[in-house]
């Protein structure tokens, strides 16, 4: 391939797209015309966009699409709020609780320290099994698509 025709390959592209001048255009199009090699390649690249504007149409989805896309965000917004907010609630009344467990006198040390062993092994459990669902919720291919 010549200089030349080098030249109008890049021309080619634009011509197809429809960035050229009336002068460009028109001149490309003679080239075309006489040029064997850039007229392969003109009719190989308008091949090839026709086929991919053809499968890659794009069609703007109704307004109900968008109407339930959006509550769904909003949805799913409100819910974390309401889960921080309740978590939020339940740790303060949890710790209140704990305040209240260790400093009333309503029985020994011994009895409070023997409670509190079965509630610490559950805390360390329900802590090691949330961080190994956390973990597997980053790695897991299949629970990445699915909405729930």
């Amino acid at each position: 391939m010549s200089k030349a025709c080098e030249q109008y390959e890049i021309l080619i592209s634009g011509y197809l797209d429809g960035e050229l001048d009336e002068g460009q255009s028109r001149t490309l199009e003679q080239h075309v015309e006489s040029c064997s090699v850039c007229r392969r390649e003109f009719e190989t690249m308008k091949r090839l966009m026709v086929g991919t504007s053809a499968s890659f149409r794009l069609t703007e989805p109704p307004d109900a699409v968008w109407d339930t896309f959006l509550d769904n965000i909003y949805n799913q917004l409100e819910r974390r709020i309401g889960w921080g907010i309740a978590l939020l609630g339940l740790l303060a009344l949890a710790a209140y609780g704990v305040v209240l467990f260790y400093y009333e006198p309503w029985a020994s040390n011994w009895i409070k320290v023997l409670l509190t062993l079965p509630a610490l092994g559950l805390i360390v459990i329900f802590v090691s099994v949330l961080r190994q669902r956390l973990r597997a919720a980053r790695t897991d291919r299949y629970s990445q698509g699915v909405h729930r």
